[in-house]
């Protein structure tokens, strides 16, 4: 950690960077979008618990200021909390010989368990999005917006008021599932090229880890997934809370399946042109590629712990 920079005076670039980058997300999306959850994570990562609690502070109020509103201050400081919660769980670390290791080794905290409660917190901000606004009111306005695009893209379609009642049904059981999973596909690219980028300037704490092997979600993060699995078809406020746990630690697992597709592949020859394809197929049919990616990642559940000799130089890899 750099001792010599204010992390005050970081948090607060960094979390306009990220306010910035979180109303430029309307024209790019997912440039925008990953610009702030890097600023984010580097604040954190690189300087700090307080560094990153101030990020997220002030992008929070810049985005509630922004928008005149308290509740979307308070909406806007859930999703970037994880963020700040990440970074500082990344930081953690103790002797190796605590938990069984080397003497002269450093244990890391696991990145399986950084990424449950990323997913965790994640949830929750969407949970109580979704939950303090009419679920109802909010998605019969996409449904509505919906139909009015395929009206003006083809009109001598008809949409029936029970078509649109058939698909805001899937909505409310599936809408939860789709935010929860993007803001954790985003809350994950910040964290690593975060990394990426600290590592090269030499600021990072946490020392690098090989992603392919480390990637994993642990065997509890199963239980909570299919908690939410099950959740989802109960109904009401319930149903919200499930399809938020599962669309979130389902990213994580999602993530880790591709994981397990780029180290099964390492080293060999065919290796990037076979990734290339995997990409260009999940661009193109996208549920199938998941789908696959998703139950590679729940065959494959590790709680791995990342250890570096105490004198290893930040920008070693584990």
């Amino acid at each position: 950690m750099n001792k010599t920079a204010n992390p005050i005076a970081i948090g607060i670039l960094a979390g306009l960077v990220a306010a910035i980058g979180t109303l430029g997300s309307l024209s790019m999306p997912l440039i925008a979008q990953l610009l702030a959850m890097v600023a984010l994570f580097m604040a954190g990562l690189g300087y700090g618990r307080v560094a990153g609690l101030v990020a997220v502070a002030t992008a929070a109020i810049a985005l509630g200021f922004y928008t005149s509103s308290f509740f979307a201050t308070v909406i806007f400081a859930l999703t970037l909390l994880p963020a700040a919660v990440m970074s500082q769980l990344a930081l953690l670390a103790r002797p190796a010989s605590e938990i069984g290791g080397p003497d002269a080794a450093l244990a890391w905290y696991p990145l399986s368990d950084i990424m449950l409660t990323g997913a965790i917190i994640t949830a929750g901000a969407t949970i109580t999005l979704l939950l303090l606004q009419p679920v109802d009111a909010l998605y019969t306005v996409v449904v509505d917006r919906a139909v009015q695009m395929i009206g003006e893209a083809s009109p001598g379609t008809v949409v029936t008021p029970e078509q649109k009642l058939e698909v805001l049904a899937m909505l409310k059981t599936f809408g939860p599932v789709s935010q929860s999973f993007g803001n954790m596909i985003m809350l994950f690219a910040g964290f690593y090229f975060a990394m990426l980028i600290l590592s090269a300037m030499r600021r990072n704490t946490r020392p690098r880890e090989d992603i392919r092997v480390a990637l994993r979600m642990s065997r509890a993060s199963i239980v909570v997934f299919l908690a939410g699995v099950v959740l989802m078809f109960v109904g009401g406020s319930a149903a919200v809370v499930g399809a938020s746990l599962a669309g979130a630690i389902g990213a994580g697992f999602t993530l880790s399946g591709f994981a397990v597709i780029h180290n099964a592949v390492r080293d060999k020859g065919f290796a990037l042109p076979l990734l290339i394809l995997v990409y260009l197929v999940a661009f193109i049919v996208p549920p199938v590629v998941l789908l696959v990616a998703l139950a590679g990642g729940l065959a494959n559940p590790r709680r791995a712990i990342a250890l570096t000799p105490q004198n290893a130089s930040p920008t070693s890899e584990t």
